[in-house]
């Protein structure tokens, strides 16, 4: 007997693979990002944190300081509370990774 496959059968078996490769490629980009995590010693934070860490990482290009306003508004942080980046601020300053920096309020810089 003949089996046909359609169109749509077709399509999927094809994307199978390309779903499969993306898959463990994001697979490696996580343990890559694992182990950097542990060599810098932010493995064991969550992940709101390691958002903000980022974002101030990210703002901080030019800049020393980074503005409180800036890190509540970068990509990175649109999903948190409001209350919750400020948590996760002052855990990263208690952890000693960011510190509040110049005269004004609301100013940040990296640590180390």
């Amino acid at each position: 007997m003949l089996r046909l496959i359609s169109p749509t059968t077709q399509q999927h078996m094809e994307t199978k693979p390309v779903m499969s490769l993306l898959l463990k490629n994001i697979a490696k980009m996580q343990i890559m990002l694992a182990d950097m995590e542990a060599e810098f010693g932010i493995r064991d934070i969550g992940a709101i944190e390691k958002s903000v860490l980022s974002s101030v990482a990210d703002l901080a290009g030019d800049t020393t300081l980074v503005s409180t306003k800036d890190i509540l508004q970068h990509p990175l942080n649109n999903v948190y509370s409001r209350p919750s980046l400020f948590r996760a601020l002052k855990n990263l300053e208690n952890l000693g990774k960011i510190a509040k920096g110049g005269k004004k309020r609301g100013l940040y810089t990296l640590v180390g």
